[in-house]
């Protein structure tokens, strides 16, 4: 949603050069009452896109582009988003992102 999303992203992204469009619940599918992200209405080519989340259902429709989150519930001392900078920043590298996101353990996605 974007109460949260909204300043995590404005502090990652503070000269608002990187980010240039932001989805949020209203752009996601229902389905069975769970909201499903459809990447693809940001980015066509896969490829170039993951997908952060906590909620297994909302990247049902591309398990090969997600990075699991742990539920986050009012911790101030959750610092997991920094600890995705550098295989975030490593993605930038890769011609195509699932190729290293694949190397994960399935049992933790």
């Amino acid at each position: 949603m974007s109460e949260y999303a909204d300043p995590v992203i404005d502090w990652l992204d503070q000269d608002q050069t990187l980010i240039s469009q932001r989805y949020f619940r209203q752009s996601c599918l229902l389905k069975n009452g769970n909201f499903l992200k459809d990447i693809s209405i940001a980015e066509s080519d896969l490829s170039k896109v993951c997908l952060i989340d906590n909620s297994p259902s909302a990247y049902e429709l591309c398990q090969e582009n997600a990075i699991p989150l742990p539920t986050w519930i009012s911790n101030p001392k959750d610092d997991y988003l920094l600890d995705l900078l550098p295989l975030l920043d490593a993605l930038r590298f890769t011609a195509d992102v699932r190729s290293i996101l694949s190397l994960r353990d399935p049992k933790h996605i």
